[in-house]
């Protein structure tokens, strides 16, 4: 290979600016432990990018920190001549600890429950993105809050009582379980106009409609919600759509070099033919969100400009507000916005712990934005640094 080819070198700093450690999920099919997957790709650019802005940065495992010798067995990505690699070595106490626990049932265990508890006492370590957030929290903070209670639609817990309720007041529900993401479980519900049947499906399933009573729906469905206490019910947004195919808004919000909110990027994500939640995984598709909007409202200039008008305002108040009513370090969120067909947009989800965008441009600006919050907070006082 040629000079000209040869890969930036990537060394350990001796003398870092900030030492960040990335706490993630174990993946069982990795030899050794390094990351593996697509996971690992988006470690290796953010470990790239801030070696580049001078910050020492490494992935560990809940079950990685020795705290008698103030040291953890992480790893980190390196290049020595053409060669990169993964390596695993003991790297010192970090000044951030940014939570990048992949699955709910991992982060809800007792262990990685006491650890993010000690980390978040921890007077020298700031932890960052402290947990996974859930549907009906994320709701209750912004219904509640004059400045967000316009951008979330009706939803109430689950129950036989406020499923009737619904019911005879909207013709579409969707019934999703809290805790649960990229559409897992949903059930969408429609209802004629004075029907008394009501239509029912996995809002992700290929297969067909079952009908019942809207009387009996609140049976029929019992053999599905084992536990209703885990699941809400939301009044369905009915959403713009473009070939026939509905779409929502993947926006990526983080704080700043200079702590404040901003608008990374935003994406489409489209549903496959008959299906009624846009995830990739569930067959959604991607695409431009100009492109998009461009096709949906050619003829409504009107429209396109108040969409932009209503994402920077979505962008710019509900990371705020979640933040102040949780009572969390968040610093990264994404926010899944619906459009209605006359152009309203409204909030369909919010995740603390977003998957990396496919979106090249939108990766990139992550990432570097990312490790200049982190200079941001070791600069900033937000938390002793540590000496020495």
């Amino acid at each position: 290979m040629s000079k000209a080819n040869k890969k930036p070198e990537i060394k350990l700093l001796t003398n870092p600016k900030a030492v960040v450690g990335v706490l993630t999920t174990p993946n069982p099919k990795s030899i050794y432990g390094f990351p593996k997957g697509k996971s690992a790709k988006f470690d290796r650019e953010i470990i790239i990018e801030a070696h580049n802005m001078g910050i020492l940065m490494y992935c560990f495992y809940p079950e990685d920190i020795n705290w008698r010798d103030k040291k953890i067995i992480g790893y980190t990505y390196i290049t020595q001549g053409n060669k990169s690699k993964w390596i695993r070595k003991a790297f010192p106490l970090p000044h951030i600890v940014y939570n990048r626990l992949k699955f709910r049932k991992h982060e809800a265990q007792k262990d990685v429950q006491s650890l993010l508890a000690k980390l978040e006492k921890e007077p020298e370590i700031y932890l960052f993105n402290s947990r996974f957030l859930n549907k009906w929290e994320v709701h209750q903070s912004l219904s509640q809050n004059p400045l967000t209670s316009d951008l979330v639609p009706e939803t109430c817990l689950y129950s036989q009582e406020n499923l009737n309720l619904l019911l005879n007041k909207y013709q579409s529900l969707f019934i999703k379980q809290i805790n649960n993401s990229i559409g897992k479980g949903i059930i969408t519900v429609k209802r004629k106009s004075n029907s008394k049947y009501v239509m029912y499906k996995y809002a992700a399933s290929d297969l067909g409609w079952k009908i019942c009573a809207a009387n009996q729906l609140y049976t029929c469905l019992k053999r599905v919600i084992l536990h209703e206490n885990k699941y809400m019910i939301q009044k369905a947004i009915d959403l713009a759509s473009v070939g026939n195919r509905i779409f929502d808004l993947r926006s990526e919000v983080q704080k700043n070099g200079q702590g404040q909110w901003v608008l990374i990027g935003v994406g489409v994500r489209i549903a496959a033919h008959g299906k009624y939640v846009t995830h990739v995984p569930n067959g959604g598709s991607k695409a431009v969100y100009e492109d998009v909007v461009d096709k949906v409202f050619q003829n409504k200039p009107a429209i396109k400009q108040q969409l932009d008008e209503q994402l920077d305002y979505i962008c710019r108040n509900v990371p705020r507000v979640l933040e102040e009513s949780l009572n969390l370090s968040l610093g990264i969120l994404s926010i899944d916005i619906g459009i209605n067909k006359e152009g309203k947009m409204q909030v369909i989800e919010v995740n603390s712990k977003p998957a990396g965008f496919d979106e090249e441009d939108i990766r990139k600006k992550h990432d570097k934005n990312l490790n200049e919050y982190f200079l941001y907070i070791v600069n900033s006082g937000n938390f002793i640094k540590r000496k020495g």
